[in-house]
């Protein structure tokens, strides 16, 4: 798979390069910033929002500066300016009382690079203009900066990992690389968008896609994103990949209990009601027939469906797998962990009917066996190792990143507000 080629290519790339590059930034960042600030973004944004009013939209915006920029995966910089008068910080947030939020507004400044609020809720048009046609203009608005308020981190992480990519690796390299991810584009994710949407021809899917606020273009300008984010993480991230049998052993003995199950039976049951025959008295007339009939060999399942008035008489009076305090009955719950398995019980009365039980087949309390889970459980391991390597290297990259963002938003560490 494609994929797959991709990935090989970027550890080349980056065993080449080597890993620990670090994008020189005119302002080192020396600590954690300030809750609050006024920064350079409101003149940065101004400045942007200039550019966009002289572009018909977003996409001319952003296939101009590709096709001027040096480096493929370039989008408009814009540098702070020298005369601000704020403080230089990792991340600084202005006012989020934003009136009305538009397609070329800058929502972050991200090591310069800024991500309009066109990036981060593009993929969500055909629904927004649904909802902008039965919605008050203000309530649409609140869902607009809604859904960027909480999709803006992502898009600030996958912002880190490309601004990341781009110090690493050469010119060439980036060209090789966007040579790749257009093949994929082309040969895999054409064919699965086509699929989705039932069309025969990209013509088709892009006509089909224009119907949904969508476009190819969009689609492969957000798939290049995305891709180049996420191989860039899974080389860059020191996740452990596999992990021996003694590892897994070990894992799985320390938290044995995790694999630990009940007691529980597969079991039929009759159930004569006392209601259902006109009394305790009249009841016990079945009771008799019933208890002849098992005595005489017949089947157990047939005379539930014909004479018991459970809710499970339809099924043979069959009930699946029942553990410890599952049932009101005491004696007969009881009587499904000593019963021998094929055997039938004694008559139990209940306050309401009598009822005659038998035991299909159970399981002992126990643990579920090693062999069982192995392959699993190291398949958690594995999943813990990338999301614990994937943090830490977002950790590093916020660490010497700046940022500026309009709303307030967290890094992994739950404890600092950016």
């Amino acid at each position: 798979m494609r994929y797959a080629q991709i990935y090989l290519l970027m550890m080349a790339f980056l065993s080449i390069s080597g890993c620990e590059t670090t994008p020189k930034v005119d302002n080192p960042v020396l600590g954690p910033p300030p809750p609050r600030l006024e920064s350079a973004l409101k003149q940065q944004k101004l400045q942007h929002t200039q550019m966009a009013s002289r572009s018909e939209d977003r996409k001319n915006i952003i296939e101009g500066d590709f096709e001027e920029s040096d480096n493929p995966f370039e989008t408009p910089v814009i540098t702070a300016s020298s005369t601000s008068d704020s403080p230089t910080s990792t991340a600084s947030v202005i006012d989020d009382s934003v009136e009305e939020l538009k397609d070329s507004t800058v929502v972050a400044m991200v090591n310069g690079t800024p991500l309009f609020v066109s990036d981060i809720i593009g993929v969500y048009d055909f629904q927004l203009k649904q909802a902008e046609q039965r919605m008050p203009p203000e309530e649409y608005q609140k869902l607009r900066t809604a859904l960027v308020k909480r999709d803006l981190k992502s898009h600030i992480e996958r912002q880190l990992l490309i601004h990341e990519m781009k110090t690493t690796l050469k010119k060439e390299q980036l060209d090789m690389l966007q040579e790749h991810l257009v093949k994929a584009f082309e040969e895999e994710r054409i064919p699965e968008l086509q699929k989705s949407v039932g069309a025969g021809s990209p013509q088709e899917l892009e006509a089909k896609l224009n119907q949904q606020g969508r476009s190819l273009y969009f689609e492969k300008e957000l798939f290049m994103k995305q891709q180049s984010a996420l191989q860039f993480m899974s080389v860059k991230a020191k996740a452990k990949n596999s992990f021996s049998r003694e590892e897994v052993l070990a894992r799985y003995k320390s938290n044995l209990e995790d694999y630990a199950y009940p007691a529980k039976a597969r079991w039929q049951r009759i159930r004569i009601s006392y209601s259902q025959h006109g009394g305790k008295e009249k009841a016990v007339g079945v009771l008799d027939e019933v208890i002849h009939k098992l005595q005489a060999g017949e089947d157990f399942g047939a005379l539930a469906e014909k004479y018991s008035d459970g809710p499970r008489a339809e099924k043979k009076g069959q009930w699946g797998w029942t553990g410890r305090g599952s049932l009101a009955e005491a004696e007969v719950e009881e009587a499904l962990f000593q019963l021998p398995i094929g055997q039938t019980s004694q008559v139990f009365k209940t306050d309401n009917s009598f009822q005659i039980v038998k035991v299909i087949d159970r399981k002992e309390a126990g643990h579920t066996p090693f062999a069982e889970v192995q392959s699993k459980l190291e398949q958690s391991m594995v999943n813990e190792s990338r999301i614990k390597a994937s943090r830490e290297t977002l950790e590093k990259l916020y660490e010497k990143a700046i940022i500026e963002s309009m709303f307030e938003y967290k890094t992994e560490d739950e404890n600092i507000t950016k």
